[in-house]
């Protein structure tokens, strides 16, 4: 087993330990939760949302083991995955706050608030988060760096050159979400209209968008790792087009009647009343949607010279 300082072993144990608990806790929430509990929900919806969110923890698991063995993806995949753990966690801090002080508009259903159950949760999202920042700190320091290698980087001499690591990352990631999408589409995306700034679209529009989006994060994702010029240039392009849709829409005085579309084709109203009910301030929508979306974007022009070199090197091959 490579010689790995004690902290980042460390770290790789509590990345799996997480992930584990994480994907016990959801898989069997989506297998055994009471039917007596669900007969006002959806039951499939919420079956393969519960089933997706475990998947999470599945990852954190192949990442960990890859810190493990040392291996350089796996650090730059925990940085990543560090990140999001860190931004879901001050997210569900964010609304808990939000649940305490009260959302629920005039004329909606009273709550009775247990503070002590808030509490107990806000630690446990905020024990989570000093954690993933603590990965975040560990595995960016350069001698940490220093203790890990590609496998493959003694083989790569004089070979054909591979997309650089993180925008690799991003390229599974954009066509595993395009599957994850193409999944949901009976459930969730098939049904819902499509928002693009200020117009809501009616559905049979809708579902082309859908589509078309589908299309173009897989065909983006798989120019990336083919070192395809255009789908860098495209990727930032269809993101940015994503962060600025969706900026007007949760900003837009039609937000509220576009939920409303949502939720109705969903059927949440009637399966999910105490949710039809709950109104977040938009603004908070708008930075969750934001924030991450940004961050790519920056991180993609970060590393638009390395990726515009490798391709170069690889059209001389």
């Amino acid at each position: 087993m490579p010689k790995l300082t004690l902290p980042v072993r460390i770290a790789a144990a509590s990345i799996f330990v997480l992930s584990f608990l994480h994907t016990v806790f959801w898989l069997a929430l989506a297998l055994f939760l009471h039917p007596d509990i669900t007969i006002q929900l959806p039951y499939p919806l919420l079956r393969f949302l519960l089933g997706m969110f475990s998947l999470a923890g599945v990852a954190g698991g192949l990442i960990a083991i890859g810190l493990f063995r040392a291996r350089n993806w796996a650090r730059i995949a925990a940085l990543v995955f560090g990140a999001l753990v860190a931004f879901f966690c001050a997210l569900g801090m964010l609304v808990l706050l939000v649940l305490v002080f009260g959302v629920l508009p005039v004329g909606g259903p009273e709550i009775e608030l247990h503070s002590i159950d808030f509490l107990r949760l806000f630690i446990v999202y905020l024990l989570v988060f000093s954690l993933a920042i603590s990965w975040i700190v560990l595995l960016a320091k350069k001698n940490v760096a220093a203790q890990f290698s590609s496998p493959f980087a003694d083989a790569a001499i004089g070979t054909k050159p591979t997309c650089p690591k993180p925008i690799a990352l991003l390229a599974w990631l954009m066509i595993i979400s395009s599957a994850l999408s193409a999944l949901s589409w009976p459930l969730i995306l098939g049904r819902i209209p499509a928002m693009l700034f200020t117009h809501i679209f009616p559905a049979q529009t809708s579902k082309w968008i859908w589509v078309a989006n589908i299309a173009l994060f897989l065909l983006c994702g798989i120019g990336l790792l083919r070192l395809k010029r255009w789908s860098y240039t495209g990727t930032i392009a269809l993101h940015a087009f994503w962060l600025l849709s969706l900026l007007f829409t949760q900003l837009s005085p039609k937000y509220d009647q576009y939920m409303t579309a949502c939720l109705n084709a969903l059927e949440i109203p009637q399966t999910y009343p105490f949710l039809s009910h709950l109104h977040f301030p938009q603004w908070i929508s708008a930075l969750a949607a934001a924030i991450p979306t940004a961050l790519l974007i920056a991180g993609l022009f970060y590393y638009r010279r390395a990726f515009l070199e490798t391709a170069t090197e690889s059209s001389q091959h």
